[in-house]
C-alpha cells in the first residue's frame, strides 16, 4: 500500500464483538479480537496514508441468525433484540454503499443498525482513551 501511495483496510466485524452473547461465545470472542486488531492496526498506521474502517453489524437476519433458536438463552436474547427493535433487515447493497462511503470519507466505523451504535461506542471508549494518551508517542522508529 505504501508503494502505491496509500490504501485502506476494511474489516467486517459484529456488534457481538462488544458484548458476549449466550451460545455465541466463540463468535463474540473472534469478533472482539478483530475489533482490537483493527484498533491496533489503526494505531500502528498513524501518520501513514493508510486508513482503517471497522464494520460492526448488529442482528441482521441472515442464515446465522436463523440458527440462534437452537439454544434457548441465545434465542431469548434475540427475541429481546427484536422486541427492542434492534434487529433490522438491511439490503446487502445498502451495507456495501455505507462501507464505500465510509472509506471515501476516512471514517473509522460503520455501525449497522445505527441504533446499536451506543453499545459499540461504550466498548470503544477505553481504546479511544488510550489513543488520546498515546497521541504524542511516536508510533514507529524513523
Amino acid at each position: 500500500m505504501l508503494g502505491r501511495g496509500g490504501g485502506h483496510f476494511v474489516n467486517i466485524s459484529s456488534m457481538a464483538g462488544c458484548t458476549a452473547l449466550p451460545g455465541l461465545v466463540s463468535y463474540s470472542a473472534s469478533k472482539a479480537a478483530l475489533t482490537h486488531f483493527t484498533a491496533g492496526l489503526r494505531a500502528g498506521l498513524r501518520g501513514l496514508p493508510i486508513g482503517t474502517t471497522l464494520v460492526e453489524l448488529g442482528p441482521i437476519p441472515t442464515e446465522m441468525l436463523a440458527h440462534t433458536d437452537d439454544y434457548e438463552p441465545t434465542a431469548a436474547a434475540f427475541r429481546r433484540f427484536h422486541r427492542m427493535h434492534l434487529t433490522v433487515d438491511v439490503p446487502r447493497g445498502k451495507v456495501a454503499g455505507q462501507v464505500v462511503e465510509a472509506v471515501r470519507k476516512g471514517r473509522r466505523h460503520v455501525r449497522i443498525p445505527k441504533r446499536m451504535a451506543l453499545i459499540s461506542m461504550l466498548g470503544e471508549a477505553p481504546r479511544r482513551s488510550t489513543e488520546v494518551i498515546l497521541s504524542g508517542v511516536p508510533n514507529r522508529v524513523k
